[in-house]
């Protein structure tokens, strides 16, 4: 069964700043809980392939994904991973010179025992606290 975490805010920052931060995946490991290590494996214009590595629970993960960027959005496809499937998107849009509208939205599915043992309070927990250190660091 897909899960979904969705989120939306208006921030008193620049854009070019937001967006600076969401598409430079290689810093991920510098403030989201968890996150290891933040490789890029592969550039080429608009896309990108990346690796990240997490430590979760005592328990390593890593998802390898495909990122399409524009000049104000990233759309991520899982390549490889703990996911059965996941899909992202990040969109930063100006408001004006001092603030602007941020949203992401995921839709993933986990692997059936995972998703049998997993509450969705602790997936909520989690997707706030990562979707946190991308709100403190823009700030």
């Amino acid at each position: 069964m897909a899960k979904e975490i969705e989120f939306n805010k208006v921030l008193k920052v620049d854009h070019t700043k937001a967006f600076g931060i969401v598409s430079n995946f290689e810093k991920y490991s510098e403030f989201i809980p968890g996150c290891k290590e933040a490789i890029l494996i592969k550039k080429d214009d608009c896309i990108e392939i990346g690796r990240l590595d997490f430590e979760i629970l005592g328990k390593e993960y890593f998802i390898e994904s495909e990122n399409s960027l524009t000049n104000n959005s990233i759309e991520i496809k899982q390549l490889k991973g703990p996911f059965q499937d996941f899909k992202g998107k990040w969109v930063v849009k100006k408001i004006d010179e001092a603030s602007c509208h941020i949203f992401f939205k995921a839709e993933f599915e986990l692997p059936f025992l995972l998703n049998a043992i997993t509450p969705q309070s602790l997936i909520d927990k989690f997707s706030i606290t990562i979707i946190n250190s991308f709100i403190n660091r823009v700030l």
